[in-house]
């Protein structure tokens, strides 16, 4: 009976260490947030372009859109951050309806039914109502594919900056959005816009 009992206490302390071995052996880490997202570059800013007349007139009726803004010219991303410009991007595509008859000088934070340039300004402004600093949003005119000219907002992130479309609900880096990029608001001033140079 003692044997027995000796075996059976050196088979538990087996199992015992052999559960602490596994316990101690490391697991490889989930991909986390941050790398599951798409890479993107940031843009740099060169040379000064001219300004959008839909631009101008957008600030004529909406001045408070385009004042200087303070504090940060980047917004941290992580989960919450992403999922809200998800959020807008998507909502604000399903609210508008598109209207191809609709000029291009005409940029309303308000109309339910128009394009890009109304797109952008909505998102922009919803994402500044919830809390994303102006600075970190710049408003941008490329050509697409069809050498047409489009709005887009861009979003300037510490991991990156991506792109929000109308013509496309997901999130994209902006630099692999196969667009012609003619010129974006700068990071220091709204009411100035550049020309796109480079990445890093």
């Amino acid at each position: 009976m003692l044997k027995v009992s000796r075996i059976a206490a050196a088979l538990g302390l087996v199992t015992a260490m052999a559960s602490t071995t596994a316990n101690a052996v490391p697991y490889p880490n989930a991909p986390s947030f941050i790398d599951r997202l798409p890479q993107a570059a940031r843009i740099v800013e060169s040379r000064p372009q001219p300004t959008p007349i839909g631009y101008v007139i957008f600030c004529m009726t909406y001045a408070n859109q385009c004042n200087r803004a303070d504090g940060g010219g980047r917004v941290h991303l992580d989960q919450d951050t992403w999922t809200l410009l998800d959020n807008v991007n998507r909502k604000v595509n399903d609210r508008i309806a598109p209207d191809a008859q609709k000029g291009t000088a005409e940029w309303s934070l308000t109309t339910t039914s128009g394009n890009c340039n109304d797109y952008a300004v909505q998102k922009r402004n919803e994402l500044i109502e919830r809390g994303i600093s102006p600075s970190a949003l710049s408003l941008s005119v490329v050509k697409t594919r069809r050498n047409e000219g489009h709005l887009i907002l861009t979003v300037r992130t510490d991991h990156g900056d991506y792109v929000l479309d109308n013509l496309r609900n997901g999130i994209v880096a902006w630099d692999r959005t196969d667009y012609r990029w003619i010129s974006v608001q700068s990071n220091d001033n709204p009411n100035n816009w550049v020309r796109v140079s480079a990445r890093f």
